[in-house]
């Protein structure tokens, strides 16, 4: 049995048709589906949106979570500036195999990282774990309730980095 090591990581900046990230996206919506159902097509695969719009360009961008040892991806994130110049945190995942390790926490930090300044980032009330995760990651973050245009509220935490 391998043992379970802490991850070193790096992020790596993909474009939005990288199949890593659509294959790790199926994961991601997968565990999901767990807490908010999500209708999986005839392909067997879940939907996502309009991922084209993560192309790396100065308003949004997608970075996978590699394992600097064996250069396998761990997660991704996706992020977006808004109007305001805030940058969101608008997908975040890390495979169950990687957490509880410090991956989390590193590729939020690196994530963060990469635009210094202020960030935001909203959790469902359906996903408790995530929230108390974000919590230790950005224990000063301010938090407010927010209604979403879908009528479901969120945590909104807004910080500097």
């Amino acid at each position: 049995m391998r043992q379970q090591r802490n991850a070193v990581l790096t992020l790596v900046q993909v474009d939005a048709d990288d199949p890593r990230l659509g294959r790790l996206l199926q994961l991601y919506i997968h565990e999901w589906s767990a807490l908010v159902p999500q209708p999986i097509g005839e392909d067997a695969l879940f939907r996502y949106g309009d991922l084209s719009l993560y192309r790396g360009d100065d308003t949004r961008a997608a970075f996978l979570f590699v394992d600097e040892a064996d250069r396998l991806p761990l997660g991704f994130g996706l992020v977006e500036r808004h109007p305001d110049l805030r940058w969101s945190v608008e997908e975040f995942f890390v495979i169950a195999g990687a957490r509880r390790r410090g991956a989390g926490t590193r590729a939020a930090q690196l994530l963060f990282a990469t635009r210094p300044g202020p960030w935001t980032l909203t959790v469902r009330l359906e996903n408790p774990g995530a929230l108390g995760f974000w919590r230790r990651v950005v224990p000063g973050a301010g938090a407010v309730a927010e209604p979403g245009a879908d009528g479901v509220t969120r945590t909104r935490l807004s910080f500097d980095w």
